[in-house]
């Protein structure tokens, strides 16, 4: 696992690096030919990645999803531009056919509040929030690509009555807006206990508009500091929920506020531990749960939630995601009302960071600093990828559930599969997946590029 990036940053998120177990070399398998038959059976043309065009080809997925009101959507890799591109597509679909409207998002739960303002109302400029709080752990998803979906959704508002949000369901940076909304609502609401969360949150604010930094700054603080924000921003929480106000205003200024409370608690474990990592990273992953789940109860919205594969997964397919990662959490909350996707692609493009020095040999600079483009070859045997590239379609869609039984004894067996966050990949980080027990539908991909980034 690549451990250089961002000093202090890489600590909140093993999982947004490069993910892996060592993976045992398993050799092509006796009788993949049944499997691949198997697969070609059942497996849907993907007609493209790209969201312009047509969308009758994802009706098969459309029925896949059936009745779901929350659809996980993985990615392979957290900088490939077709797995944003896809995503994108996918929710267009989804939008127009089954009555979607939230895109949620592996981003901070403040950096959704200020895309929402944007989408919905044209506050602000998207470049500049992805500019200020994409940074960190998320500084790859400051990309062309991500940035298209924002802009679509802004445009699609503005010609729909029924407006699409976007959701950020993650707890990394505590933006300003957040304390500006807890603080502004106690204000009008509550004003005998500004005092009060004046002091709790004292100190807490961001002290740099770049959340990277902002993190890295966080992180480097003694643990017993970080454990005291931790404490302050949960008696905050709490002392907003004993004023069991009703309406609108309060249930989100509630949600504002436990979020900050979701960042600083999970600031608080001691990540110079491997025990303390793998607890912060349980953590995070039952607060991402937890936030898609409060959204779409509250606002009864259907969800389309992205992220990387380890996350939308059912089964951990990762050593920090123990005992279950986001996508297992989010079944056992909402049953069949979830489907996850995961993804995969047989070779191709991606981005990584750096932490310091020039790219590894085999890649070459991205479009910022401290960023580089690295390319995997077609995988080999011993992959998944091998035996989903022999599927007759270039690019598919398969429902795990309903596959022949050649296929599911095949989907049900784990293998070196690729998982690729924010760090650059090598063979022996592959990672053994069993794609029927970690996913619903997998969309496979033959060959793929690395994300635009932003300069």
């Amino acid at each position: 696992m690549n451990t250089k990036i961002r000093a202090g940053v890489l600590a909140l998120s093993i999982a947004m690096t490069t993910a892996g177990t060592a993976a045992s070399a398993t050799a092509a398998e006796p009788g993949d030919a049944k499997v691949v038959a198997a697969l070609d059976a059942v497996a849907k043309p993907l007609a493209a990645t790209s969201p312009r065009g047509g969308l009758r080809d994802l009706d098969a997925f459309g029925a896949m999803v059936g009745d779901a009101t929350v659809v996980g959507v993985g990615e392979a890799t957290h900088s490939t531009a077709e797995f944003y591109t896809l995503n994108h597509r996918l929710f267009r679909y989804l939008v127009t056919e089954k009555g979607f409207t939230t895109f949620a998002r592996e981003l901070s739960w403040s950096t959704g509040v200020r895309l929402n303002d944007y989408v919905l109302n044209g506050a602000g400029d998207p470049r500049r929030i992805l500019h200020d709080e994409v940074k960190g752990p998320y500084d790859l998803f400051d990309n062309q690509e991500f940035l298209g979906l924002i802009t679509w959704m802004r445009s699609y508002n503005a010609t729909h009555h029924d407006k699409v949000q976007f959701m950020g369901a993650d707890l990394l940076y505590p933006g300003d807006v957040l304390f500006d909304k807890v603080l502004g609502y106690v204000a009008e609401h509550h004003p005998d206990l500004t005092p009060e969360f004046t002091k709790l949150y004292e100190g807490l604010r961001p002290t740099t508009p770049n959340a990277g930094a902002y993190m890295g700054i966080a992180l480097s603080q003694p643990l017993e500091t970080r454990q005291d924000n931790a404490r302050r921003a949960t008696e905050a929480l709490k002392l907003l929920q004993r004023q069991k106000a009703g309406g609108e205003d309060y249930r989100w200024a509630v949600q504002h506020a436990r979020a900050l409370s979701q960042t600083f608690t999970d600031f608080a474990f001691d990540q110079a531990t491997a025990e303390g990592r793998r607890q912060a990273q349980e953590y995070r992953d039952t607060a991402l749960a937890d936030n898609v789940v409060w959204w779409n109860r509250t606002t009864g919205h259907k969800i389309q939630v992205s992220g990387l594969n380890a996350h939308i997964s059912y089964t951990p397919i990762d050593t920090m995601f123990v005992p279950s990662p986001m996508g297992g959490i989010l079944r056992g909350r909402l049953g069949d009302r979830f489907v996850t996707v995961g993804t995969s692609f047989d070779q191709g493009g991606y981005n990584f960071l750096i932490d310091k020095g020039e790219c590894p040999a085999g890649s070459r600079p991205a479009e910022r600093p401290m960023a580089c483009k690295g390319s995997v070859p077609a995988a080999g045997a011993e992959y998944n990828e091998y035996v989903l590239d022999q599927v007759r379609h270039r690019d598919f869609i398969l429902d795990t559930r309903t596959a022949p039984r050649p296929a599911r004894a095949w989907l049900a067996r784990a293998r070196a599969t690729r998982l690729i966050g924010g760090g650059f990949w090598s063979p022996e980080q592959a990672t053994e997946v069993a794609l029927g027990r970690s996913f619903d539908v997998v969309i496979h991909l033959h060959k793929v590029k690395a994300a635009r980034l932003l300069p």
